[in-house]
């Protein structure tokens, strides 16, 4: 039973790093740790604008 939930929890976190679940909070972290003075973009601000630069220069992507 271990082997199972170890392998959907594998499988939960690749589909998670394909979408990019966590790529909000890593933003946040390095803004705090790298620009503490200046306030972060909301995380609808940040979803905008890395879609709006992914479509200005697509790289890699599948569709």
């Amino acid at each position: 039973m271990d082997v199972l939930r170890r392998g959907t929890d594998a499988v939960r976190w690749y589909v998670g790093a394909m979408m990019g679940d966590s790529d909000y909070q890593r933003y946040l972290a390095h803004h705090r740790a790298h620009h503490p003075a200046d306030a972060p973009m909301t995380e609808r601000d940040y979803w905008r604008t890395r879609y709006r630069d992914q479509d200005r220069n697509p790289q890699g992507r599948c569709c």
